[in-house]
């Protein structure tokens, strides 16, 4: 079942930039819900917005990755949705079954004490932007 909607993700050329235009446009900041990271392929930032968050992505253009693919090739734009999921492996299959095409990973960085697996729907199976599901029974507590 799907749980709730997580975030979106925007891919952004630079992340000290944007979170300035953020904050002097809508007052948006990290604050104490959000944060700021430096992952092995990207910085991100997670500003909280009531009932979901807004990531921004700064991709590391020396790794590849979706992320640095994604600039190089649309630019800054949305790259993403995510939504948590219950009974990943269930979900996951079922897409699998209907033929959808996904790419799947485990993400240990960003919560290293919680890692959790994400599937991505790609843009091309007609919903028109990356869908990411993620395992909602693996994330830490303060992310549920």
């Amino acid at each position: 079942m799907f749980k709730k909607i997580s975030h979106i993700t925007i891919v952004v050329k630079n992340l000290d930039e944007t979170m300035k235009a953020y904050e002097t446009i809508l007052r948006l900041t990290p604050g104490s819900e959000g944060f700021i990271k430096t992952m092995p392929d990207c910085r991100l930032a997670m500003l909280p917005f009531e009932g979901a968050r807004i990531e921004f992505l700064e991709p590391d253009l020396t790794v590849d990755s979706p992320f640095s693919r994604f600039l190089k090739d649309h630019g800054e734009g949305v790259f993403s949705y995510c939504i948590f999921v219950e009974d990943f492996d269930r979900e996951v299959g079922a897409l699998k079954e209907k033929g959808i095409s996904l790419e799947e990973a485990t993400q240990a960085d960003l919560f290293p004490e919680y890692p959790f697996r994400i599937a991505w729907v790609l843009p091309e199976e007609g919903l028109g932007v990356r869908v990411e599901l993620v395992d909602y029974e693996a994330l830490p507590p303060f992310e549920k």
